[in-house]
């Protein structure tokens, strides 16, 4: 180990998660960079997650383990690591996903020849339920110009990547959610949003991180959620977006055209389909068989998520039903704003009822992107 390389600090959280455990962190175990300080933080006091470490734990003096005595949660508890980090660089690693060899090796080498990157991050691989590689994309610019971009798409693949310690220092961490604190439902997107503001995202190629959908990924059970349930989760992100996207801008004008680009986002999203409406209803229509497979192909595009992201640059927001259904989305959105008290609309030389009252009624064409 050259004395020249940065401590990197690897955070693993870990809930009921012995089976897949002892994987994960042989793959950390072996990796061709040396100078790791591996953090397992186990759950709830979870003895049989705890158990499975100690193999490593006796063997390797890299590796060091807590167990908290209370319930977490996912986001909690991977914002204790980061807070308990060693390194001049963290990274965040679940517990039943891998990544490749030099995976660590080669982020360093990417963020030594990027001063002003926040986080190096490589290609996801999913394999599982669902078979597909996410390449990423760089984010790069001003503070203004990142945030933007990343609103745009809201990916959460550079999460696992390489995060430059004076960088994290600079945000809130994972935030909890004050009517959901074990799951805190878009709290990564937020952290993702302020490490942008931070500086640049930089996607290396070469290194994979290996990502398991197994089914009870957690993102996986939001899709039962009530549509109440639901709504709420997406106002309190659109609300957390704002508290930090406003925030990069110079001038209070500058800081109003933020927030109408957020609350287009969240607000008024785009139809991504709309280009195929038409010939969609004319193929309904049709009694014709041998048209049955395109029908149906259509329908199977419609339901592809990895297309929805494709197509609409990002993942799919909640969208409102109706003017009434909008009404009570924004002012969700303030009730959060007002609770959390980190964004003041003086900022943008406004009040409070006039910013809900512009953002129920302002319609969608008039609100502009960058």
């Amino acid at each position: 180990m050259s004395l020249n390389e940065p401590l990197v600090t690897i955070g693993v959280p870990v809930y009921q998660g012995q089976d897949d455990l002892p994987i994960t962190l042989e793959c950390l175990r072996t990796q061709s960079y040396s100078n790791l300080d591996v953090l397992i933080s186990v759950d709830a006091d979870d003895r049989e997650s705890a158990r499975a470490c100690q193999p490593f734990l006796r063997k390797d003096p890299r590796f060091r383990l807590h167990v908290q005595s209370q319930r977490f949660g996912w986001a909690a508890n991977t914002d204790w690591t980061m807070r308990d980090r060693r390194g001049d660089f963290y990274i965040f690693q679940q517990h039943d996903d891998q990544v490749s060899s030099d995976y660590v090796a080669e982020l360093v080498a990417a963020a030594s020849q990027a001063p002003n990157a926040a986080i190096c991050f490589a290609e996801m691989q999913y394999t599982g339920l669902v078979n597909a590689v996410d390449r990423g994309f760089s984010i790069l610019g001003d503070s203004v110009a990142r945030v933007v971009t990343f609103l745009k798409r809201m990916e959460c693949a550079p999460l696992r990547g390489l995060i430059r310690s004076s960088a994290l220092a600079s945000t809130s961490g994972l935030l909890i959610s004050d009517f959901d604190p074990f799951e805190s439902f878009g709290t990564e997107t937020r952290f993702l949003a302020e490490l942008a503001a931070w500086g640049d995202f930089v996607f290396v190629p070469g290194p994979i991180y290996f990502k398991r959908m197994h089914g009870a990924n957690l993102h996986l059970k939001r899709k039962n959620w009530s549509d109440e349930r639901n709504r709420r989760a997406w106002a309190c992100l659109c609300a957390w977006m704002i508290e930090v996207v406003v925030l990069t801008g110079q001038t209070p004008a500058q800081r109003r055209d933020l927030l109408d680009a957020v609350l287009k986002r969240f607000v008024s999203p785009s139809d991504p389909w709309q280009p195929f409406r038409a010939p969609i209803r004319r193929l309904s229509q049709t009694t014709t068989r041998a048209l049955y497979p395109v029908r149906a192909f259509f329908e199977k595009l419609k339901r592809s998520e990895s297309l929805v992201r494709s197509v609409t640059g990002g993942w799919a927001l909640y969208e409102p039903k109706s003017l009434e259904d909008r009404a009570i989305f924004v002012r969700l959105v303030f009730e959060q704003l007002k609770r959390d008290a980190r964004f003041d609309p003086a900022l943008i030389q406004s009040g409070w009822e006039t910013l809900e009252r512009q953002a129920c009624k302002q319609p969608a064409d008039k609100v502009r992107w960058f």
